[in-house]
């Protein structure tokens, strides 16, 4: 899979800030159902319409949403089924619309109140505007807001990470202000979208990252006898030996007498939109070229590379298993990451020193 194919979900997966400038454009705001939306305060029930992008509404957006309204403290959040529209509905005719859908598709269930939001822009250019309604359960509009690059807002949030997350942090952050709300962040304890989101992505429970750091201790420890085998390495989806080779040499100069070598293998990572899960795919795809071969004692490298480098995004996956494929490390940094901006990758090999720069700093 391709750098373009894992962003297409950050224009097609991850997910975190006050009032818009003077430039922005915004809608009139009703008094009275923006109060009653303040009042209830974030524990209100809020259901989130799969989020209109690239022409489509996109559920997977929505939820990341949610996952950032959890992570603000949101306790009572739900994904509701598609709002569509006309590809030339203009904006100031949608919240109308939206409420008006909400009157009849909520009445009769318990209130709530009811967020459709757009993301407009292409994967080439990223976003442009990002605009979203609140809806109350009678269908009236409590607010509604949009955001270009000539806010501020926009500029902290989209501009600086310009994919669904990014665009995501600013929905909350504007509804977060316009609410008057004070974000109440680690008060909701594994959401209802953040189980979902780790479903989805084949994140370990607790119990077993708590298993995975006890044998990272252990081989922290055993660094100097270790020997590890790193697997061909896969870029953009394909796979390279010559790359493993580079990888086992600077693996073992950077981690002293530790002894590393390429090996023979195939690593099968099926294409995801979903980077946690395509990194937790690598770590099971690590587990398995190990599983019934008798190593000695010796820990298996995966490394996962995506670059373009016409918008210098990308990411670097690096997997370390132990002889009976147990996931060690489970590591990943990509374009949104310190590590990546202070690297300033520009070319495939860039990726593969910050690969080893990662092994160093996670294994001594």
């Amino acid at each position: 899979m391709t750098t373009t194919t894992l962003r297409s979900f950050c224009w097609m997966c991850a997910l975190l800030r006050a009032c818009a400038s003077p430039t922005a454009a915004q809608d009139p705001q009703p008094a009275a159902p923006q109060t009653a939306l303040h009042d209830a305060g974030v524990k209100a029930p809020l259901t989130l319409y799969p989020v209109h992008l690239l022409g489509q509404p996109n559920a997977q957006v929505a939820e990341a949403l949610g996952l950032v309204l959890e992570r603000y403290g949101m306790p009572d959040l739900e994904i509701a089924a598609a709002f569509t529209l006309p590809a030339d509905t203009a904006w100031d005719a949608i919240p109308t619309r939206f409420a008006a859908h909400v009157k009849q598709t909520a009445a009769g269930q318990p209130a709530r109140w009811h967020v459709y939001a757009q993301f407009l822009g292409t994967p080439k250019t990223g976003p442009d505007e990002v605009r979203f309604v609140v809806v109350d359960a009678t269908g009236a509009v409590v607010c509604s807001d949009r955001q270009t690059h000539a806010d501020a807002d926009f500029q902290r949030t989209a501009a600086k990470d310009p994919d669904p997350l990014g665009c995501s942090t600013l929905v909350a952050e504007r509804l977060f202000t316009l609410a008057d709300w004070r974000k109440a962040p680690g008060s909701v304890k594994d959401g209802k979208l953040t189980q979902r989101w780790r479903e989805k992505s084949g994140v370990p429970d607790r119990k077993q990252l708590a298993a995975m750091k006890t044998r990272l201790q252990a081989l922290q420890k055993d660094l100097a006898n270790a020997r590890f085998v790193v697997l061909p390495v896969l870029r953009d989806g394909g796979q390279d030996a010559a790359a493993a080779a580079r990888l086992a040499q600077a693996c073992g100069e950077a981690l002293g007498s530790a002894k590393a070598t390429a090996g023979e293998g195939k690593l099968e990572v099926p294409p995801s939109s979903n980077e946690q899960k395509r990194l937790w795919d690598l770590a099971r795809a690590v587990g398995k070229a190990v599983a019934g071969q008798q190593l000695a004692g010796e820990h298996r490298i995966g490394v996962d590379l995506g670059f373009d480098r016409e918008r210098g995004s990308g990411f670097v996956h690096v997997v370390v298993c132990t002889a009976a494929g147990e996931p060690v490390v489970v590591d990943f940094v990509n374009d949104q990451n310190p590590v990546w901006t202070k690297a300033a990758p520009k070319e495939l090999a860039d990726l593969e020193a910050i690969a080893v720069a990662r092994l160093r700093t996670l294994l001594r």
